[in-house]
């Protein structure tokens, strides 16, 4: 079906407008003989020439008329837009749709979700198709405000199919604001919302057939968010061991960040939503929480065999910190990487190293950090431009050309405010341009 502009649709309306105010001029003149027609008998009495017709007749018939005409608009336009194909527009926008691009290349949108996300459908789509897995280096500093801020690089190699090996994504910066829950803006990734369909991946939101309905479940795809009190909280994939507890939900790490963001006001409540939530340990153990709020505390929160273990922790990649089981890591029986572990200057071991991998990355991330830090102060205290803490991130960023990474590519590095409650987003590693949102979904730079 032809797509109709707004401007063709006054124009039909202002024919229709016209059309019947003849008719009723008309009527005014009209033969008796006709006025027993059936089908003019209400127009006849009401302007009849041998009827009494007053003023306080004419007025309200012209309210009638007038009515009539802007319902007609009204219904006029909705019908057709909702029956009117997706296309894009010219600012790249998608046509009717609740999503707007923000990159160029068509990695990076953002959407106002507006929808009940606790509502029985949506959780039953979210339990029968959703998945996400993630990478991802994060660490926590202060700016030179004395701000707390979180910065994370997210990393995962989405391909475009089986056969196509080309890298995509499609990461969406997310607005929520359910009722009776804490406001929140995070950046999910929407291609765990369907794996194979084309309209999941870059540039596909601008593609005619495109859906709003395919993000129903997009909540519970956020990698990372912070919530109106200052709360931020990030998800980090572990590997589980041959023999450890396999985790039973491949969602429920994604689910219980949603549910953190939505309820919790600190890192204390964070804790104690892993206890009081619909979920248990065994349902998000794939991976570990990097959380951070607004009083400068940072902590990893991991789940290994059902036993939850809380680490506080200004450093955090993708193995686990709350014990000393470190193991080289194979895959495909060829040695990934080689663990380094950090010790201070009485060579006691700084952080714990457990099973998994991303220790290149944690230890590139932890030896720069040290350069920022207040000797003057007696407790552990990071501070630096937030243009340095960017550095940082893209020292750890992963592509196909890092020997490290393997498989893992950077979709995005974004820098969380924790006072201001901010977030700032470079995306697929074009860090010429970044993207800069409030925790109201209001964007700060162009």
């Amino acid at each position: 079906m032809e797509l109709m502009s707004a401007a063709t649709f006054q124009e039909q309306n202002i024919l229709l407008f016209t059309a019947l105010l003849t008719v009723i001029v008309t009527g005014f003149a009209i033969t008796p003989s006709l006025r027993k027609d059936r089908k003019s008998v209400l127009l006849c009495r009401i302007c009849s020439a041998n009827s009494a017709v007053n003023s306080k007749h004419i007025s309200l018939l012209w309210i009638f008329v007038m009515s009539a005409f802007l319902v007609g608009c009204n219904v006029n336009i909705a019908v057709n837009k909702e029956d009117a194909p997706s296309m894009p527009s010219d600012n790249n926008e998608v046509s009717d749709q609740p999503l707007r691009r923000l990159d160029d290349d068509g990695y990076l949108y953002y959407m106002d979700y507006t929808g009940d996300y606790y509502g029985p459908d949506v959780i039953d789509s979210l339990r029968r198709i959703g998945y996400v897995d993630s990478g991802c280096s994060n660490f926590f500093t202060h700016n030179t405000e004395g701000e707390p801020v979180t910065c994370r690089n997210y990393d995962y190699p989405h391909r475009i199919s089986s056969e196509d090996r080309t890298l995509t994504g499609l990461n969406i910066v997310l607005h929520c604001k359910p009722e009776g829950k804490y406001e929140s803006i995070a950046i999910s990734d929407a291609v765990w919302c369907d794996e194979n369909s084309p309209y999941l991946q870059k540039g596909g939101p601008d593609l005619a057939g495109f859906e709003p309905g395919m993000l129903d479940i997009l909540p519970y795809q956020c990698m990372d968010g912070i919530n109106e009190k200052g709360l931020c909280v990030s998800v980090l994939r572990v590997d589980i061991k041959e023999g450890d507890q396999p985790c039973r939900l491949p969602v429920g790490s994604s689910m219980l960040l949603r549910y953190m963001l939505d309820d919790c006001a600190n890192i204390d409540e964070a804790i104690k939503k892993t206890k009081t939530s619909i979920l248990v340990p065994e349902d998000w153990q794939n991976c570990h929480f990097f959380v951070t709020d607004a009083t400068g505390r940072s902590a990893v929160i991991e789940s290994r065999n059902s036993s939850v273990s809380v680490i506080e922790s200004d450093v955090c990649t993708n193995f686990y910190l709350a014990s000393d089981d470190m193991e080289d890591y194979y895959r495909n029986d060829k040695l990934g990487e080689e663990a380094v572990k950090m010790t201070d200057e009485d060579t006691t071991p700084d952080y714990h190293y457990g099973y998994g991998h991303g220790y290149h990355r944690f230890v590139t991330i932890l030896g720069q950090l040290e350069r920022y830090r207040d000797t003057a102060r007696e407790d552990y205290f990071t501070l630096m431009p937030e243009s340095s803490a960017l550095v940082i991130l893209q020292s750890a960023v992963q592509n196909p050309y890092t020997n490290a990474s393997g498989i893992s590519m950077t979709q995005y590095s974004v820098i969380y405010n924790n006072a201001q409650r901010t977030l700032e987003v470079w995306s697929f590693q074009d860090y010429s341009k970044s993207f800069k949102f409030d925790v109201k979904g209001s964007q700060l730079n162009n």
